[in-house]
């Protein structure tokens, strides 16, 4: 695999994880994905271990952002309600 598609792999690991709207509609499935792409990474040799366990942690905390975005949300709607 050459550098240029190593660095497209990686830019799409980083976009899907930049994609709040798509991690406030669907934590759990976001975050999946990411994990996904993560392993995909790995096994490709494009990053190691320690890149795969970073890449994980922020999958994991992004996981929890979007819960928190959508309770946050939720409570504003239910504010904005007479």
């Amino acid at each position: 695999m050459s550098n240029r598609e190593q660095a497209v792999t990686k830019a799409q690991w980083q976009a899907l994880y930049d994609d709040e709207a798509s991690l406030v509609q669907s934590p759990e499935g976001h975050q999946q994905a990411l994990i996904e792409l993560a392993d995909a990474l790995c096994a490709q040799g494009v990053i190691d271990d320690a890149e795969l366990a970073d890449l994980l942690e922020n999958a994991d905390a992004a996981y929890q952002w979007g819960v928190e975005a959508q309770i946050t949300e939720e409570l504003n709607r239910k504010d904005l309600q007479p």
